[in-house]
């Protein structure tokens, strides 16, 4: 019984070790080959949810990813999907939570007010096709952080975007020449 209890404690004493070093212990799964060996890339803003986003924040998003590759430079961007070995999507999506109410009383007053508003969540999403089949290859998602001001809702896309590009990147095998 005792080596049983042994045993399970430290079953258990590792597995919380185990998710005490976190994500770090995770290997990043590799990038199909067509990702990697490709030359030429089209870049294409897809349809992307207009309602609950910051005026031209979608706009910033591709922007910022689109400047990123650029500056990359792993990849020739060309202006046409058929002279390219991928095609790039960037979208953003809306999701409607519905309404959320909550009440707050003030202890001094004893009055309660009721608070009420719609609950949304932006995703900024990259899609990563074979360019001749249109076959999807592999995909990232990244949430804008949540901001109350225009401006800093416009610095949280852009650095959505960004986020896409350092997704990819990151995976990629280290060049060596």
């Amino acid at each position: 019984m005792q080596r049983t209890i042994l045993a399970l404690l430290l079953i258990y004493s590792l597995s919380l070790s185990a998710v005490a070093k976190g994500r770090k212990d995770v290997p990043l799964a590799p990038l199909p080959t067509q990702v990697i060996t490709a030359k030429k890339v089209f870049i294409l803003k897809g349809v992307g949810a207009t309602a609950h986003t910051v005026e031209g924040g979608y706009d910033l998003a591709f922007d910022a990813f689109y400047s990123q590759m650029k500056t990359w430079g792993r990849y020739e961007l060309t202006d046409r999907a058929e002279n390219a070995d991928l095609v790039m999507e960037v979208t953003y999506g809306v999701t409607d939570h519905g309404s959320r109410v909550f009440a707050t009383t003030n202890s001094y007053t004893n009055q309660t007010t009721i608070f009420s508003g719609q609950a949304f969540s932006g995703q900024l999403t990259l899609v990563v096709y074979e360019a001749q089949t249109r076959a999807e290859l592999w995909s990232t998602s990244v949430k804008p952080g949540v901001a109350r001001s225009k401006s800093n809702q416009e610095k949280e896309m852009i650095i959505a975007g960004q986020k896409l590009a350092t997704n990819l990147a990151r995976r990629m095998p280290v060049e060596t020449k």
